[in-house]
């Protein structure tokens, strides 16, 4: 946000935010703690970085992934590195989003593809829920599908349900995680996302 002030076509007074996934719980991490964010748009985002991870998991998963993850974090303090793992072994992809993150990353051959293990730590200790209510009194607007499995939309509903006003929920129906990205569901996601900044921080 600071170097996108010093562009000559910026207005550093009026920066808006938008992002998704992982990235939609961080743009409301960042709008709560930066009074700089003026406008806010989270889609499929996490509120609660625990209760993510854990509600795509099976007990025994959460619980040995949680052991994982305190073995690796006496190795990050003794050897100052954490072990790398496959991407899927942390983000637990659901069926489709399997299929479509496959997909984009055989395009992308830069594609992120391993991990540290501390991202568990990072993410458990994650929650963009804490602070959501500290946009108020700027916009705030979370999208979400009502078929997302990667991502349950009871997440974006948990934020919507903190933030204060003005806010909105978006459920889009008929849709997956990925599915955002691309059309038609993409077209729902931007149209909801200009209207909102053409109410709250128009050009």
């Amino acid at each position: 946000m600071t170097f996108l002030g010093t562009l000559p076509e910026v207005d550093p007074e009026r920066l808006g935010l938008y992002w998704t996934s992982y990235g939609g719980a961080t743009v409301v991490w960042v709008a709560a703690v930066d009074r700089r964010v003026r406008c806010v748009v989270s889609v499929v985002g996490i509120g609660n970085g625990a209760r993510w991870m854990r509600s795509v998991r099976r007990p025994d998963e959460w619980h040995d992934l949680l052991a994982r993850s305190r073995r690796d974090r006496v190795k990050r303090t003794l050897e100052g590195e954490s072990e790398l793992v496959n991407r899927e072994e942390i983000l637990l992809p659901d069926r489709q989003s399997a299929e479509l993150a496959a997909a984009a990353r055989r395009s992308h051959p830069a594609a992120v593809s391993r991990i540290p293990l501390e991202y568990v730590d990072d993410t458990v200790e994650f929650n963009p829920e804490w602070v959501v209510d500290r946009i108020a009194p700027r916009a705030a607007l979370f999208i979400t599908t009502d078929d997302d499995r990667l991502v349950p939309p009871e997440e974006s509903a948990a934020l919507y349900a903190r933030a204060g006003e003005p806010k909105r929920l978006v459920v889009l129906e008929g849709y997956g995680h990925y599915e955002v990205y691309t059309e038609p569901a993409f077209s729902e996601v931007m149209a909801a996302t200009l209207a909102w900044y053409r109410e709250h921080l128009p050009a």
